[in-house]
């Protein structure tokens, strides 16, 4: 009978710490899916700001390049490139 009762005992214990971190892993469930959410966010502005700024360096690259010469303009649009290529690279490091 006292083997019973301590078996008993034993498997509550066990049970109990078994509830305990379920309730912590729930919480730190939580925690993640609102981190993930707020990195999305995150994500989705930096998105908008790089093609609205896309489009203005598109109107001004077309205002400038009737007047540049070819050496300039490509120097121009290599730079151009090096910046969205950064950029591009600060938005997958956003990505969980």
């Amino acid at each position: 009978m006292v083997d019973l009762h301590t078996s008993i005992a034993n498997l509550q214990e066990k049970l109990s710490a078994l509830l305990k971190k379920y309730a912590q892993l729930e919480k730190e469930n939580h925690q993640l899916k609102a981190s993930i959410e707020q990195q999305t966010g995150a994500q989705q502005q930096l998105e908008g700001k790089l093609k609205e700024n896309q489009a203005q360096l598109t109107a001004a690259m077309m205002q400038q390049g009737a007047s540049m010469d070819p050496a300039q303009k490509a120097k121009l649009v290599k730079q151009i490139d090096q910046y969205i290529k950064e950029i591009d690279h600060s938005i997958s490091n956003l990505n969980p």
